[in-house]
C-alpha cells in the first residue's frame, strides 16, 4: 500500500521573528502543498499551514503576540 502521510496531527513551529518563520515556511513548502498561506493572525504577526513533500502537516508561527 502506498504511504498516505500523517493524518490527524500537525507539527507546530514557532519563531521569534516573522522573517525566520517565512524562511522555514518556504523551505518546508518546496515540493509540498500550502494549505493556508502565511498571513497575520491575532496570536502572531504571521502564521501558515502546509503539508511537506513527505506528507507531514506543519503549522508555522512567527513572532507570537501577547494575549
Amino acid at each position: 500500500m502506498p504511504y498516505e502521510g500523517i493524518k490527524g496531527v500537525s507539527i507546530t513551529l514557532s519563531y521569534d521573528t516573522a522573517a525566520e518563520a517565512q524562511k522555514v515556511f518556504d523551505a518546508l513548502a518546496a515540493g509540498g502543498k500550502v494549505t493556508m498561506p502565511i498571513q497575520p493572525a491575532f496570536w502572531a504577526k504571521t502564521w501558515g499551514m502546509l503539508v511537506d513533500k513527505f506528507g507531514t502537516p506543519w503549522i508555522v508561527n512567527g513572532e507570537l503576540l501577547p494575549l
